[in-house]
């Protein structure tokens, strides 16, 4: 599960066959419905109060940009009146300096471009004002829109909370174990269900370090199941050894489409190792070593036992391939190999077809 929470329902049960997307099992959600039902009505009422407040808004924005225009004009007006008064304020400097005019009349023109100038300052305090009162109208719309759209992730966060509350399948195939039962709590750090796919069956083999050499990955070997053989795929090759039982544990795959072997069967796996076309062989139990040489008993004339060296090649459990020593017409002793010695008198016993 992708949560945790206590079972409510539980849909299937062990040996059914699911699908994909098939639900498995549902947590009891009432929080989480509850969650769903606050962030909805959370979200209804930041629309509806962003489109109440709507046409408020753009009128007052009408209002906020006419006051705006409104001031920067004021302001220009009252810039161009402040340096046309201060032109005049220079020219009746320059007279009051030559003696041409008297000091009231250019203490009152010093006054005038004072009041000219007091006029200027609240002009651009009028244009700061305007400005200000623009840019938080349009920041509170801006946050009337980010109030929606929060609202509208918190919504979305309790929906897919909503979808958490079913477990589906992700794959087709067969429960074969189930963790958890009506009413227990369920949490993502512990499977569910465990759903295996019976048309592909794995081989767990424990292999020794003398042997792990002789698997490779995509490797075909041969697979033996309830006496019959089928071809198998090395899917996967450790390099380190299992902590429980010191050994490799080599995967391989087999396809089971049909349906003919069932999961927990026992298998054995042959790996060819070594392979010689048109090999000459004999049955191993007719060889036997003395001094590091081996040997075998071959039928010569008169019945008698003609003690023989040969050169092994590759061996099985049952066979030995022969490189030299004996040829294909050559008739060995495979059996009571301690009774005999060189020379013996043998007495052959022909086996006789049932």
């Amino acid at each position: 599960t992708e949560m945790s929470g206590v079972i409510e329902e539980m849909y299937v049960n062990l040996g059914d066959k699911v699908t994909a997307g098939q639900p498995l099992l549902r947590l009891k959600g009432t929080d989480t419905e509850n969650s769903i039902k606050s962030a909805e009505a959370a979200l209804n009422s930041a629309k509806a109060a962003y489109e109440d407040s709507n046409i408020t808004v753009e009128n007052a924005q009408n209002q906020l940009d006419s006051s705006l225009n409104n001031a920067k004009i004021a302001y220009d007006k009252a810039q161009a009146g402040y340096e046309e008064v201060q032109r005049q304020f220079s020219n009746t400097e320059q007279l009051y300096q030559a003696g041409a005019i008297s000091e009231n009349d250019y203490k009152q023109a010093k006054a005038n471009l004072d009041q000219t100038k007091l006029g200027v300052d609240q002009a651009k305090a009028a244009v700061d004002a305007a400005q200000k009162a623009y840019d938080t109208g349009v920041s509170s719309r801006q946050q009337a829109k980010a109030a929606i759209e929060q609202a509208q992730v918190t919504y979305d966060n309790a929906l897919s909370a909503k979808n958490k509350l079913v477990l589906v399948s992700p794959v087709d195939g067969i429960i074969t174990s189930k963790t958890y039962n009506v009413d227990e709590m369920a949490t993502p750090s512990q499977p569910a269900f465990t759903i295996s796919s019976l048309n592909t069956l794995q081989v767990d083999i424990s292999v020794t370090q003398a042997d792990i050499d002789k698997f490779k990955a995509d490797q075909k070997v041969n697979v033996i199941i309830d006496g019959e053989t089928v071809e198998g795929t090395v899917r996967y090759v450790p390099e380190i050894t299992d902590a429980k039982s010191s050994l490799y544990v080599v995967e391989v795959l087999i396809d089971n489409s049909n349906g003919e072997f069932n999961a927990g069967m026992s298998a054995e796996v042959e790996v060819i190792t070594e392979q010689e076309n048109n090999a000459l062989t004999i049955p191993k139990k007719a060889v036997f070593d003395e001094e590091g040489q081996s040997f075998v008993y071959v039928v010569g004339d008169d019945n008698r036992a003609v003690k023989t060296e040969i050169v092994k090649g590759i061996e099985t459990d049952s066979e030995v391939e022969v490189t030299s020593g004996v040829n294909a017409d050559d008739t060995i002793v495979i059996g009571g190999l301690s009774l005999i010695k060189d020379n013996s008198k043998l007495f052959p016993v022909e086996k006789k077809e049932d």
